[in-house]
């Protein structure tokens, strides 16, 4: 995949961006206008290709919380045309790398050195690259380490790049503008902290410890020597992505031990912890030969209230559901209707 050099950070270089994108979309419109003209039965099958397409180039070019978004909206079977979902998902582990000067830059800064002087060995090419980051392989007395570099400004550029995908989000896929605010609103927190690599090294070593007990779950050593506010250095786990992984074709029981784990994993934090893994898509987990499940990237962690625990789960008692004027109440406490 093509190495991107450098990557808009400043407010009005990233907004130009999406203005050259949305002209793009425009012209989209206009060729399906021309194509509905000619055969008035066409469909927007065409349009949505295209328009998928030219959105996630550009989402890919900025990289960050723009391209976060499309990573959630792929999450979202119900919400998204296929096209849109189809080139979306690759955020999730396959975008557009950044080329090796850059992430020797961010060594140079938070660490004074480049990488090849940290590590007996480092991969120049990424590995994975996703929405904030992107991972490489490398080598430290006899380990295998994993080390994730955040792409320059992706913190600086939040709250501005989700006022300029608003507009989108609105206009392209129907959305509510009420219900995007609330959207928009949750998904700037969390960015925020998935930019802390120092929270998230944090987190990952306190959740994996509350849950190592669990059967049939794998959880890299975090390094915080390795790591700083932009790099995370963790072992390297081996394993596949969900996609890879079926196309293996595993047994049925190596495919329910592993659905096992992940279930125990969130019934866990759930129920015990009452902080969740927040971000599960297909990117964050491994699927390792043995029938274990790896588990990385803990940036995005939802804590549970107790007062929506308990209201959320009140909705299991097939007397409240059969309540209408008990349930509406629950309903409305948890925001579900409003």
């Amino acid at each position: 995949m093509k190495e991107q050099g450098k990557i808009p950070v400043g407010k009005v270089s990233r907004a130009a961006r999406f203005v050259k994108t949305g002209a793009k979309v425009g012209g989209n419109y206009i060729k399906h206008y021309g194509r509905k003209l000619k055969d008035p039965k066409a469909g927007r099958d065409q349009l949505d290709k295209e328009n998928a397409e030219d959105i996630y180039d550009s989402l890919s070019e900025l990289k960050g919380s723009a391209l976060k978004v499309a990573q959630m909206l792929a999450m979202d079977k119900n919400l998204l045309p296929t096209a849109y979902q189809d080139k979306f998902a690759m955020s999730q582990y396959s975008a557009p790398p950044l080329s090796y000067p850059l992430v020797v830059k961010t060594f140079q800064k938070y660490f004074g050195e480049s990488p090849t002087s940290i590590f007996e060995s480092f991969t120049k090419n990424a590995v994975n690259a996703a929405s904030i980051g992107q991972v490489h392989r490398a080598e430290k007395d006899g380990k295998m380490l994993a080390v994730k570099v955040q792409y320059p400004g992706v913190a600086e550029s939040v709250k501005s790049d989700l006022k300029l995908v608003k507009p989108f989000a609105l206009r392209l896929f129907g959305l509510n503008e009420k219900e995007l605010d609330q959207y928009m609103e949750e998904v700037e927190g969390k960015l925020l902290e998935e930019t802390d690599y120092k929270l998230e090294v944090s987190r990952s070593k306190r959740i994996s410890q509350a849950c190592r007990d669990i059967d049939n779950l794998h959880f890299p050593e975090y390094y915080e020597e390795l790591s700083a506010a932009r790099v995370i250095t963790m072992d390297w786990i081996d394993g596949k992505h969900i996609k890879e992984f079926l196309d293996t074709n595993p047994t049925q029981e190596i495919k329910d031990q592993i659905g096992q784990a992940m279930w125990d994993f969130y019934h866990h934090q759930i129920h015990n912890l009452k902080e969740v893994h927040a971000d599960p898509h297909p990117g964050n987990f491994l699927m390792r030969e043995n029938g274990t499940l790896g588990i990385i990237d803990f940036g995005c962690v939802k804590e549970i209230p107790e007062d929506f625990y308990e209201a959320y789960f009140r909705l299991m008692s097939k007397d409240l559901i059969a309540d209408d004027e008990a349930l509406i109440p629950v309903l409305y406490h948890l925001n579900f209707i409003y």
